[in-house]
């Protein structure tokens, strides 16, 4: 599939926001989100459903969250769609999408957490490149950390190959080898749900890049597992981990395990290079990903490196 580059952000753009998955825990931190943006000289637009609470854990009904991933996508004057936070409910919404609204208006797309499956029904129904990262409610509230924020913005208007990812501690390799591929992944518990439904793409030849949060090793191992299981025959090329962070202090009952030691035993996962401790996930200080580029990891440098542009 030919990927579907979106145009890159124009300075002094308009960026859409909408909520597709839950509610705002503090709707101050949308406020801080949109006064950042706005102190950059980019317009904000709200989606309609953006601030919307039906009294669950979802920022309104499934058919008023894909009204604004379709209006946002229609409006001509919305440069880039970055979603205001993740939580729980995106892929509730795969059904609905309109890819051919989608297809006819390519546009930035930004997100991470629970926006995985959004991102990923995208590149399998249109080959959308999307953007795994930084969210308003979530990173631009109190303070953008510095490498997360130059990184992100020059993701979204460099027309450059944005070249290797530098980190200040290098990933640790689990499995050795170079690999060529296509970005995808994000976070994991989401990917698997995906797994046997019509909105995940192949992962066949691509670098995964996985991460989570909150979720205890055991867990980790049982979505690891079924990861490989279920791609026995559509192997990645390679594997690069983030970030787990996880709660130091659960309660739950069952025995505590590094997740360094599961994360060795799975390298079934795929023949080709395996990395943990890239630099992504859910922690301040992160690289946006583009999903669906070209990319490169080899364990001889332990670098991840991004050989495309990922806007035109």
């Amino acid at each position: 599939m030919k990927p579907l580059l979106p145009p890159a952000l124009r300075k002094k753009g308009t960026i859409g926001i909408i909520s597709p998955a839950s509610p705002q825990r503090d709707m101050s931190r949308l406020d801080k989100g949109i006064q950042y943006l706005e102190g950059l000289g980019y317009s904000v637009k709200l989606g309609s459903f953006a601030r919307s609470n039906n009294g669950s854990y979802l920022a309104g009904s499934d058919a008023d969250r894909v009204s604004d991933v379709h209006t946002m996508f229609r409006d001509k004057q919305v440069d880039a769609i970055f979603c205001a936070r993740g939580g729980y409910g995106s892929a509730r919404l795969l059904p609905n999408v309109d890819t051919s609204v989608v297809r006819k208006n390519p546009k930035i797309f930004v997100g991470f957490s629970d926006t995985t499956s959004l991102q990923l029904a995208l590149w399998k129904s249109c080959g959308l490149v999307t953007f795994s990262g930084a969210m308003p409610s979530v990173d631009m509230v109190d303070g953008f950390d510095p490498h997360s924020e130059e990184y992100f913005w020059r993701v979204l208007t460099s027309r450059r190959p944005l070249g290797h990812l530098r980190q200040p501690t290098l990933p640790e390799t689990v499995q050795h080898g170079e690999a060529e591929g296509r970005l995808l992944g994000g976070n994991l518990s989401v990917l698997c749900s995906l797994l046997g439904t019509p909105y995940m793409p192949s992962l066949r030849g691509a670098i995964c890049v996985l991460e989570d949060i909150g979720e205890e090793t055991y867990r980790i191992d049982r979505l690891l597992t079924q990861l490989a299981q279920a791609s026995t025959r559509t192997r990645p090329a390679a594997v690069a981990y983030g970030f787990w962070s996880q709660n130091s202090r659960s309660k739950e009952s069952t025995p505590h395990r590094d997740v360094n030691e599961v994360l060795a035993e799975r390298c079934d996962l795929t023949r080709g290079p395996i990395v943990s401790g890239l630099m992504y996930g859910h922690e301040a200080t992160k690289f946006t990903l583009p999903l669906g580029v070209r990319a490169r990891l080899t364990t001889k440098t332990k670098r991840l490196t991004i050989l495309d542009a990922a806007v035109q």
